[in-house]
């Protein structure tokens, strides 16, 4: 992990200031994504096979319809979703993870392992 680290630290040594102010902007970026409130909360959800919005809402302890219904919108703008309607009696609609959406959730998935990390070093200080 040290290697990896230190050629991170290589690479952006190695970036003059404009690229480094562009990649900065798309940290900030991906940090407004998921500050959204909920918005892991729902990949997490669909993730874990709750594709439909009645089981997604259920997934989510104290996510409303309205708000959840506002969330799958920004979603699906954001490319982090898709919306299938499936035909049939009565109708259903489906969301899934993007490829776009499973990358997210992998970044995700390092900050929980990076968070873990950090709390057990601070708790133990």
């Amino acid at each position: 992990m040290q290697n990896d680290i230190d050629d991170i630290l290589g690479e952006i040594a190695a970036k003059d200031q404009q690229v480094l102010c562009r990649e900065v902007l798309s940290i900030g970026d991906t940090m407004d994504v998921l500050h959204s409130k909920w918005t892991v909360e729902v990949l997490t959800a669909i993730l874990c096979g709750n594709t439909r919005f009645k089981d997604i809402l259920t997934a989510i302890h104290g996510l409303s319809d309205k708000v959840l219904t506002e969330r799958l919108r920004q979603m699906v703008d954001d490319r982090l979703i898709e919306k299938h309607e499936c035909r049939g009696y009565p109708p259903r609609v489906e969301y899934n993870l993007t490829d776009h959406g499973k990358r997210l959730y992998a970044i995700v998935y390092r900050m929980t392992e990076w968070g873990t990390e950090h709390r057990r070093l601070i708790l133990n200080a």
